[in-house]
């Protein structure tokens, strides 16, 4: 009787726990009876999301305490695929903003039925992750392991010329073989360093700087009936010289994050609570929610005003028409396409890209290069839009720049991207005050449900923006959601 036992499969690696890697992994599970997390920090046992929040430490993930708000697009892929996780958001006190509680002050919106699609979940980053990782953890066949630090990857020669993935190197020396490696490691991801040094040519890849910093605090409230009414969802103003908004989350809390350039040199001062609190005292739409006795900042006095600068929109290409630069390798989520964090679209991303990873495997389980090349086209289908829309409204806040007249197509291409921004500017965006047809177009465009080339595309919000045109041009808008606030009064407040 023969004592041979039938070979076991590698499993699945996902190197990063935040919410790619947990989505991902949580999705392969379907495709391979072993699924293995590796992370980097370590985060502690707890029963309770302010638990989560108060007591992670993600180095790792340096927005983990700022601002979040998980779009339109983050809901609908946990309904299709990840259904337990939305019961735990919602057990966990998650607020589901729909369409109807965003419209604007005396703006009529008849319903329609693909509205119900269009709910922002209200929550802080930590309650999401918390729920998120409670779901892999109770996963059969998906191990979890924190405090892990991975330092490269192992490779074998496979069919063709390029070195194929079959593991992953941890910092003391240990080698893990896997079926397959999945990066989720984030903006910061060292990839491109660990394919250089196997020998890959780097990934091809295009930046463009943001030009903006951040600067976070969070706040519970304390009195209800006393705080801002009829104003459930977000609250944002763009005022040219900065950008400041109130994030509403779970358990009675809140957030507010300004948004200045990076070379205003004068508002690097909101990095001290005493400074942030009278800035923002300064915008009559942010007041409100630290008037006495309505908050309080979560942790007392010394709830610190979180800072996140070094921010580019960044897109990197790990396939190219030779294929994958390296078999066996899936870039997820900002390590692959990392945007403005203003717009919201990093877990939406994240989340869509572990939907299209299991996609893929589903479809070519047993050819990793049509594997690859899957997620890739169709995560360029799919999510690329919405990159080169935060690329194109980066560029007109920092400034076009001159146009490059040795170059007449790169130069018609210039042209039309300023004018379709000048269009959006000061008539679609105007015209969501106005017109309800406008305000769910762009809303559905903002929450990654429709590409945003819809906005121009679709001539029933042209032709309903272009009345809105001809009241801005001539000096009558809409009325603005923000009252303007000058920098000049902003900054005497701010000097007290």
């Amino acid at each position: 009787m023969s004592d041979a036992r039938p070979l076991v499969s590698p499993p699945a690696i996902v190197v990063g726990g935040g919410i790619a890697g947990l989505g991902a992994a949580r999705l392969l599970a379907r495709h391979y009876p072993d699924v293995l997390v590796l992370e980097r920090d370590v985060r502690d046992e707890v029963h309770h999301v302010e638990d989560a929040f108060r007591s992670w430490e993600r180095g790792g993930v340096p927005q983990f305490r700022h601002s979040h708000a998980f779009l339109a697009r983050v809901r609908l892929t946990l309904l299709a695929h990840m259904p337990e996780v939305l019961d735990r958001l919602r057990l966990a006190g998650v607020r589901e903003i729909a369409l109807a509680d965003s419209v604007p002050p005396g703006m009529t919106l008849p319903p329609r039925p693909d509205d119900e699609d269009v709910v922002l979940l209200a929550c802080r980053r930590a309650t999401f992750e918390w729920a998120l990782r409670e779901s892999v953890r109770a996963r059969p066949g998906v191990e979890l392991r924190e405090g892990v630090h991975v330092a490269g990857f192992t490779t074998t020669r496979g069919p063709g010329e390029r070195p194929w993935i079959s593991g992953v190197r941890l910092d003391d020396g240990t080698e893990l073989a896997a079926s397959i490696v999945v990066d989720a490691l984030g903006r910061r991801s060292p990839t491109p360093a660990w394919l250089a040094a196997i020998g890959v040519t780097a990934p091809r890849e295009r930046t463009f700087e943001t030009g903006i910093f951040y600067y976070t605090r969070f706040y519970r409230v304390h009195r209800r009936d006393l705080a801002p009414q009829g104003t459930t969802g977000l609250i944002a103003g763009d005022f040219g010289w900065v950008k400041i908004a109130v994030f509403p989350g779970d358990h009675d809390t809140f957030s507010v994050t300004v948004g200045p350039p990076v070379e205003d040199k004068s508002l690097k001062r909101l990095a001290e609570p005493d400074q942030f609190e009278r800035f923002i005292s300064a915008f009559p739409q942010i007041a409100p929610w630290r008037a006495a006795g309505v908050s309080e900042p979560i942790h007392g006095a010394e709830t610190p005003v979180l800072v996140m600068g070094q921010l580019r929109n960044r897109l990197r290409h790990f396939v190219d028409d030779g294929g994958p630069v390296a078999p066996g390798l899936f870039v997820i989520g900002d390590a692959a396409y990392h945007t403005n964090p203003i717009y919201g679209r990093g877990c939406p991303t994240a989340l869509a890209q572990a939907a299209l990873l299991d996609e893929a495997i589903a479809r070519h389980r047993a050819d990793p290069i049509a594997a690859a090349r899957h997620l890739h086209h169709s995560s360029e289908r799919e999510l690329r839009p919405y990159w080169d829309a935060a690329v194109a409204s980066d560029r007109r806040m920092r400034g076009n720049g001159p146009l490059d007249l040795t170059n007449p197509r790169a130069m018609l291409a210039a042209i039309a991207t300023q004018a379709f921004g000048w269009f959006i500017d000061h008539g679609i965006l105007p015209a969501t005050r106005a017109d309800p047809v406008v305000f769910r177009g762009l809303l559905r465009v903002f929450h990654m449900l429709d590409a945003p080339e819809r906005l121009m595309a679709d001539p029933t919000i042209v032709l309903r923006a272009l009345p809105v045109l001809a009241r801005v041009l001539g000096g009558a808008p809409p009325p603005r959601a923000f009252e303007i606030v000058r920098r000049e009064e902003a900054l005497a407040r701010l000097a007290g």
